[in-house]
């Protein structure tokens, strides 16, 4: 689990991209998503659990993380965070949850925030 406070740089060395969606439409009608970056971050990535699961027939892995950033006005809201992904690399994270936390890493407060996310599974 993060100990933030002090060791907090130390521990947050993965840079990351918080990223919403905007839906364009072409000449014909047609729609596409993209994605463009909201909030470059610094952030601790902790694995939580890895599953594998039956989907189809295939076999599809799923890794659940828990992303620690410092706090921002941007994500304090779960449900509209939940609208937003985090790109780490070539990999996403689709935000399930918010947790808006006090230096103690126990209360509520508005020092850090914890993302609970999924990867690869549409928001």
């Amino acid at each position: 689990m993060c100990k933030c406070g002090a060791d907090f740089p130390s521990v947050a060395n993965k840079r990351i991209s918080v990223q919403s969606a905007a839906v364009l439409e072409d000449a014909v009608g047609g729609r596409s998503e993209t994605w463009s970056e909201l909030l470059p971050l610094w952030a601790e990535i902790e694995p939580m659990a890895g599953r594998e699961i039956y989907v189809s027939a295939q076999l599809q892995s799923r890794v659940d993380a828990r992303i620690t950033v410092r706090y921002q006005g941007a994500l304090s809201d779960t449900t509209s965070a939940a609208t937003l992904r985090v790109l780490y690399g070539s990999r996403i994270y689709n935000i399930k949850a918010v947790r808006n936390l006090a230096s103690d890493m126990k209360t509520e407060g508005t020092e850090y925030q914890q993302l609970f996310c999924v990867e690869g599974e549409a928001s």
